[in-house]
């Protein structure tokens, strides 16, 4: 702690220049150049605020990443982004977990909603099994940290990651790029926009990218099911956009696109020597990188039960953006429609024996629309009033199929779940002078339907349970800027956020959990000086969060239950320095303080620890009581008490019409727990990366060539860690081992 204290404390000194320094003749530009062609910080608009702004004006914590950045730093997915963005955590599990702040998502069934919201093109995507997906011709990545309950509303507590992609151009532009990396990786982009008549622009872009693995399956014969390497890429993806001007004022915009992704997953490693199921002949290596699993496809006592493949995530979306522009007024309608299937297998018992195997099987479709109306227009009054309606029909298949030793049969959750979402929102702001003043509510509205087949042919078990749920909520969010100066606002705010409940369907009885709701608490300082060539933002927060959903596996059931209540607090510092034309110093830093006041819950896997009669007594139900412990002042799990990130790049030309560029970056994560009992071997230290790139482009831009390399000095650490479920009276920690050094070359071209 005091050596995370200590670091975050020099880094933000080292950028922490006194206010007084502030250039009264400084200068922003709303569009973005080249580091080449100005020598100040380039400005980046945003539309946080459902409205066009630039970031250093938006009174809230975001991060945004250009489509340029994500190229120059070899970004390719959402989990690569999480360097970038200080408090922002992506890792990979059955779905994907995005984390910001220390809060996000545990429930990995349809039955719950991820807790920081992702928007495609502004269209909500409700699943958290698309929380890890591959980027292509993006504009930029907005990240905004904190709850945004009033004007994003559902599953926002933590924050929201909007993804903009590039719009039709009014010229023809023809544009791509071909990779080609260690473990064969072979990835290819390409754009083509432009007009195609009067008021109809198009443009078409695709993805395809392929890997080998990062880990190798020795297990006999299962390279006939294309399963002797994990942790593959294969993927491709297509979107398409029309914007098509109705008339002066109305404009429409229709994105359709197609995403297949059939890489296999991760391999499951476990970090004992030995299992305690593990028999003489079992093989179990112990390299890090090479496992003997079967992925076993077999549903013993369930034979018509339908598996599918080892790992695959597929969405089809169409959205429908429709603006008008009247008198001091625009009107923006969002209709979107989205289909998600997913798969995903599990050889859970880490062994080439069948014991234990985990199946995991959703389909969802969902149906969103928002309709907003905002002022536009330089006025000291602005506001925006808006309406959200979302409906979500989804089908989950949870199966554990066990081998001969455990009783060879099947324990399987055939569930549903069904949600139906309304909410109002208004917020205004006025300006008085150097003093704005900020209210917004929105009231939420949701119910939700669950169903659930427990099928146990080995205990003779058929059950079936339904269950619905309403919530309701208001999130109101109050803001205080004050802008002595240009380029320098401070602000202070008390937002609300809350995330609807839900139902763990991987568990017997249907288990339903209650909402979970956080009052944030933030003061913040943006500003820009030394003639554009320095930005330095900071933020402080404080949140309340009460009725945290949290999961633990317990006898090969997911049991998702509210923890009592947990008080985060922390800082977070970003800068950019431009000392000379060409040399361009960024970075970020972040210290959190993420802990349960009160978390009443039992630990079958360690019964002594202690119990707290005072604030975790409860009766059972039957005339008597019963005492739980209490995990208060436990950190967080998935959230480390420092993160940092720094890069440097210094671009120059080098005659010949050439340009070129080197860039060097570093990051540390800090000490995490994944476990809400904060056990020493489901945790990890704290561990550095760095990442590095050069290239040379024509000083047109018609044509680039990089090289590339990410975690270059192959630092071995996991992206998460579990607790096995296999037996539930000891901890038998497994995981997944992050990418080695990964390293290529990319040319593009851009006419």
């Amino acid at each position: 702690m005091n050596q995370a204290l200590r670091l975050s404390a020099a880094l933000l000194a080292t950028t922490a220049i006194p206010t007084v320094a502030i250039a009264q003749d400084s200068t922003g530009t709303a569009e973005e150049q080249p580091v080449t062609d100005t020598a100040g910080v380039k400005e980046i608009i945003v539309t946080a605020q459902r409205r066009s702004d630039t970031i250093q004006d938006t009174p809230l914590s975001i991060s945004a990443v250009t489509g340029d950045d994500l190229s120059r730093s070899s970004i390719f997915d959402t989990e690569a982004l999480a360097a970038s963005v200080p408090g922002l955590v992506i890792q990979r599990d059955v779905v994907g977990k995005v984390i910001i702040r220390g809060i996000g998502t545990e429930n990995f069934t349809v039955g719950g909603d991820p807790g920081v919201a992702t928007y495609v093109d502004g269209a909500y995507i409700a699943r958290s099994s698309a929380g890890i997906f591959d980027f292509f011709d993006v504009e930029r990545v907005e990240v905004l940290r904190g709850p945004q309950g009033t004007l994003y509303g559902r599953n926002a507590t933590g924050g929201v990651i909007n993804v903009i992609s590039k719009a039709p151009t009014e010229d023809l532009e023809v544009r791509g790029t071909l990779t080609y990396g260690n473990y064969d990786t072979m990835r290819a982009e390409a754009a083509v926009s432009g007009p195609i008549t009067d008021g109809v622009r198009v443009r078409v872009a695709g993805l395809y990218s392929k890997r080998d693995g990062f880990t190798r399956n020795i297990f006999p014969g299962i390279g006939a099911r294309g399963l002797d390497e994990l942790d593959t890429k294969d993927l491709w993806a297509v979107r398409a956009r029309f914007d098509i001007d109705l008339g002066e004022r109305l404009k429409l915009e229709l994105i359709g696109d197609i995403y297949r992704d059939d890489s296999n997953p991760p391999a499951f490693w476990y970090t004992d020597n030995t299992l305690p199921w593990q028999s003489p002949t079992s093989v179990f290596p112990r390299g890090l990188r090479t496992i003997s699993q079967g992925y076993e496809t077999a549903t013993p006592g369930l034979p018509n039960l339908r598996v599918g493949q080892a790992n695959r995530q597929d969405q089809n979306g169409i959205t429908g953006r429709l603006t008008y522009e009247g008198d001091g007024f625009l009107i923006t309608s969002v209709t979107a429609w989205r289909d998600i299937g997913f798969d995903w297998i599990n050889d859970g018992d880490g062994l080439s024996d069948f014991l234990v195997v985990y199946f995991q099987r959703d389909e969802s479709e969902q149906f969103s629309q928002d309709l907003q109306i905002a002022s536009s227009g330089d006025g000291p009054f602005k506001w925006i009033l808006g309406a959200s309606y979302l409906t979500e029909d989804s089908d989950g298949l949870y199966a554990i199929p066990l081998g001969p030793a455990f009783g060879n049969s099947t324990i399987a959750y055939l569930g549903t779940n069904e949600t139906e979402a309304f909410g109002v929102f208004a917020e205004g702001s006025y300006t008085f002078g150097d003093l704005t003043v900020t209210a917004g509510l929105r009231y939420a509205d949701e119910k939700k339907d669950a169903t659930l087949n427990y099928l146990f042919p080995l205990a003779g078990l058929n059950l079936n349970y339904a269950e619905s749920l309403s919530f309701n909520a208001l999130t109101p969010r109050f803001v205080l800027e004050y802008q002595p100066r240009e380029y320098l606002n401070f602000y202070a705010s008390a937002t609300r956020g809350f995330k609807s409940g839900g139902f763990s369907l991987l568990d017997n009885p249907l288990n339903a959990f209650d909402a979970e709701k956080v009052w944030a608490y933030e003061v913040g300082m943006k500003s820009q000086f030394a003639n554009d060539r320095v930005r330095f933002n900071l933020a402080g927060f404080l949140y309340d969060y009460t009725d945290q959903q949290l999961s633990q596996v317990t006898n090969l059931a997911t049991l998702t239950s509210n923890a009592g209540s947990s008080t985060i607090w922390g800082i977070e510092g970003e800068f950019v320095v431009i000392p000379t034309p060409g040399l361009r110093l960024e970075g970020n830093v972040a210290y959190l303080n993420a802990k349960f006041d009160e978390f009443c819950t039992t630990d079958s896997r360690n019964p002594a620890l202690p119990r707290d009669p005072t604030n975790c007594t409860f009766t059972n139900g039957a005339g008597g009581t019963f005492v739980t412990s209490n995990l208060a002042g436990n950190r967080l799990p998935r959230a480390p008490d420092l993160t940092a990130f720094v890069a440097a790049t210094y671009e120059t030309a080098l005659g010949n019409n050439l340009d070129g560029f080197v860039r060097a970056e570093w990051q540390f994560t800090g000490d995490q727990f994944f476990s809400v009992f904060n056990r020493p071997n489901i945790a990890q230290p704290g561990y550095h990366l760095f990442n590095a790139s050069a290239g040379i482009s024509s000083a047109d831009k018609t044509w680039n060539v990089q090289v590339w390399g990410r975690n270059i000095f192959d630092k071995e650490y996991f992206s998460n860690l579990f607790e096995s479920g296999v037996l539930d009276f000891l901890v038998i920690p497994q995981g997944f081992v992050a990418p080695p050094a990964t390293y290529g070359v990319t040319v593009g071209f851009n006419f």
